[in-house]
Order: C-alpha cells, then sequence, then structure tokens
C-alpha cells in the first residue's frame, strides 16, 4: 500500500512517503495508489460517469441547476472527468496541481459558486463513485476520496473568495 502524508502548506500540498507502519502523525494520511486505482476503474466510463453524477446533483441538489443553465452539459462532463485526471495524475507523480485548482476555484466563484454548493457537489460526487465502483467502494477509498475532495475544495473555495474579494475592491484600496 502506498501511503503519502499530505500537509496544508502556505503555498499548497506537500507531499512525503510515509512508511507502512506508519500510526498517527500530523497531516492528512492518503493513499495515492488507491485515488489511481480507484479513478482506473471508472476512467473508461468516464462519460457514463459524468452523466450519473450530473443526475445525482441535479436530483439531490436541484438549486444547482440555474449555475449550469447557459452551459454546454456535454462539455462540462468532459472538463469534469480532465480535471479528475488531471488531479489524479498530477498527485501521483508529486506534480504542484494548486495552481491548477486555484484557477478552477477563480472560474468557479465567477460562475456563483458558493461555499454551500461545495459540499453538494461532494456528496453526488462520491456517491457515483460508490454507484460505480461497485463492491470496489470501501471505507479506505471512500476516506481516501472524502479526502482528496477536501484538500481540492478547501483551495478552490480561498482562490474563489480572494479573487471575489480582489475584483470587488476598489484599486485604490488594494494593496500593492
Amino acid at each position: 500500500m502506498s501511503l503519502h502524508l499530505y500537509e496544508r502548506e502556505a503555498r499548497g500540498i506537500s507531499v512525503v512517503k510515509v512508511p507502512s507502519d506508519a500510526t498517527e502523525k500530523e497531516g492528512i494520511i492518503m493513499d495515492v495508489a488507491l485515488l489511481q486505482q480507484s479513478y482506473a476503474e471508472v476512467e473508461p466510463q468516464k462519460e457514463a460517469f459524468a452523466g450519473a453524477f450530473y443526475q445525482r446533483l441535479f436530483a439531490l441538489y436541484p438549486q444547482t441547476l440555474p449555475l449550469f443553465a447557459a452551459t454546454d452539459m456535454k462539455r462540462q462532463q468532459s472538463s469534469l472527468m480532465a480535471t479528475l485526471e488531471l488531479v489524479v495524475a498530477g498527485v501521483a507523480r508529486g506534480d504542484n496541481v494548486v495552481p491548477s485548482i486555484e484557477q478552477l476555484g477563480r472560474r468557479h466563484a465567477m460562475y456563483g459558486v458558493k461555499e454551500e454548493h461545495y459540499p453538494m457537489v461532494g456528496q453526488a460526487l462520491l456517491e457515483t463513485f460508490e454507484q460505480f465502483l461497485g463492491e470496489k467502494w470501501t471505507s479506505q477509498v471512500e476516506a481516501t476520496w472524502t479526502e482528496a475532495y477536501t484538500i481540492i475544495t478547501d483551495h478552490m473555495k480561498q482562490a474563489g473568495e480572494r479573487h471575489i474579494t480582489a475584483i470587488n475592491t476598489p484599486e485604490e484600496n488594494r494593496r500593492v
């Protein structure tokens, strides 16, 4: 089992290998191999996965529908899967995916996504993984995806909030 420790830092997420006999340590332990394996299971069905995700999101939370009113949903579904691929592959390679995640957060803020929408999306995403993984959906897989989603959305929300604040702050009041 390949465990990594992710530490939230001011500059992003650092990754260090954790010994297999690791017990409680500061930070977040995430099984990157499990993240990759579970994503690899759904990737061949990415169109069906993305379609099921949005169906579930809109069924559970119809209040999210207006956020997608002017959206090409086929393109949106492709974007969802491309983002999951970017994050999973990037984390596995040890890339710094934070700038991409923060850009995503800024765009979502401009689309009108609010903090209360993130748990809705998280629930729909986890339930869709559960549906597609079937018996391969274990408590470890759930914990890994929950932690990954939490880390991603923490960065997205912070970047979105900073962006909205910056564009709503008069030029003369901005710090240089």
